[in-house]
């Protein structure tokens, strides 16, 4: 059995809610609001989770214990408009590092779109900005592509990085949404006791154990 780390992990996950994901609106919200559910009894996890489309990129929580943190509702969760996801992760990653204290840091993006609206940051700035964060602060990415372009998308953004292994794919409907949503639980309850991973990136996220490097 691994030992619990010392340091206490953020957990920041970013949420595609462009207009492709109305078909699965509902699991969406009941995914989020379980995996928060689910990490309830670790007090040393601390989670801000925010969503985007072109008309806005917003907070849902930010830093809050899970048990604390805003649940998603059908109003509060309506999928829209299109998908700047250079921007949306750029800004998320700038704005998670002036704030970050001593915590460990797993960074979650979940897309079922390929960019089609960033004005600010493009492919190769929000991949330099994930590589210095891998280097400078061992930071840890994880992807959840659903369905095919957000498939395609994960893989072209975590190319070449060290959590490029770090991606799951899962298709587009209700059920592969949930399971999505329950191994995000698993995964991140381990990274969270993990005894290496502030020390160095972890590239078996989706493994669902501990990394003892």
């Amino acid at each position: 059995m691994s030992k619990t780390s010392t340091k206490p992990t953020k957990v920041v996950f970013l949420l595609d809610r462009s207009g492709s994901m109305s078909s699965v609106k509902e699991e969406t919200i009941s995914g989020f609001n379980s995996y928060l559910d689910g990490l309830e009894e670790k007090d040393r996890i601390r989670v801000t989770a925010v969503q985007f489309d072109s008309e806005g990129i917003d907070k849902i929580c930010d830093g809050q214990k899970p048990k604390n943190a805003t649940r998603l509702t059908d109003k509060t969760y309506e999928p829209r408009s299109w998908t700047p996801l250079y921007d949306a992760i750029g800004k998320t990653i700038r704005e998670t590092k002036a704030k970050q204290g001593e915590e460990k840091v797993l960074f979650v993006i979940l897309t079922d779109g390929q960019e089609n609206a960033s004005t600010e940051f493009n492919q190769q700035s929000v991949k330099k900005l994930m590589k210095e964060r891998e280097d400078d602060d061992k930071w840890t990415f994880a992807f959840i592509g659903m369905g095919p372009d957000g498939w395609t998308a994960a893989q072209t953004i975590s190319a070449g990085l060290r959590s490029s292994s770090n991606v799951m794919k899962t298709a587009q409907t209700g059920a592969a949404t949930r399971q999505a949503y329950r191994a995000m639980g698993q995964a991140t309850t381990c990274y969270a006791s993990s005894i290496g991973s502030d020390k160095q990136v972890m590239t078996g996220f989706w493994d669902k154990k501990d990394d003892k490097k």
